[in-house]
């Protein structure tokens, strides 16, 4: 018998009611959360997303209990993916020091944002091979998968694509991608609103919006495991 139990199915609502437990920052450890860029083009879109929001990382960790932690996943110059067992059947393996690095990274997040392109429908190579690395560093964990791209599909099949892959790893993957439309006529490469942004306002408070729902998830998660 296969027991199939999805989030998308069982409300986010209840779970906050249920679950929801206030935490002074300096009583616990600090939850972390990844917030990942997942294409190592350097004319890379996601670049200006990702750059606006490490710019505004001061103020979205003023409103949660987590801390902010930014990536790209070129910086771990990762190899395609080549080991003669998976990485779930061989935990005591010994990696080259960049490709622990990922893993660890990984492994000491409460949460993540997964930053991806849309690709042919589908999400870069660069984002599966790293991810392929993995075994159980994102298990009971939430993941919020946030898609961008320069048309106003703002790279949705990307971002449903990709959840298939992360809820295969046992992560919580929330429910609603959060989807950025033409990047290129709202933030510059420096990580800022155009002047004449035509959606500012409204991707000011989607992501402000977005950073507030991975840190409530991060935190149920983590201080709620279930106990088998």
């Amino acid at each position: 018998m296969v027991l199939v139990f999805s989030l998308s199915c069982y409300p986010f609502t209840y779970l906050s009611k249920r679950f929801s437990k206030k935490y002074n920052k300096g009583s616990v450890i600090m939850t972390k959360i990844n917030i990942i860029l997942g294409s190592s083009r350097e004319a890379s879109l996601g670049k200006n997303l990702f750059k606006y929001l490490k710019n505004n990382q001061k103020k979205y960790e003023s409103q949660i209990d987590a801390e902010l932690n930014f990536i790209e996943i070129g910086q771990y110059e990762l190899p395609f993916f080549y080991e003669s067992l998976p990485p779930m059947g061989n935990k005591h393996r010994h990696l080259p020091v960049k490709q622990q690095q990922w893993i660890d990274d990984m492994d000491s997040a409460d949460g993540y944002i997964f930053l991806t392109p849309e690709y042919n429908h589908s999400f870069p190579a660069v984002i599966k091979n790293a991810i392929d690395y993995l075994s159980n560093q994102i298990s009971n964990k939430a993941v919020l998968t946030m898609t961008y791209a320069n048309n106003s599909r703002g790279g949705q099949f990307g971002g449903l694509e990709l959840n298939a892959v992360l809820t295969r790893l046992n992560a919580f993957v929330i429910p609603q991608n959060v989807a950025i439309s033409n990047v290129q006529k709202n933030f510059d490469e420096d990580g800022h609103f155009l002047e004449d942004a035509p959606s500012k306002d409204f991707y000011e408070k989607k992501l402000n919006q977005s950073i507030k729902k991975i840190s409530f998830y991060s935190n149920l998660f983590k201080n709620n495991q279930f106990e088998q």
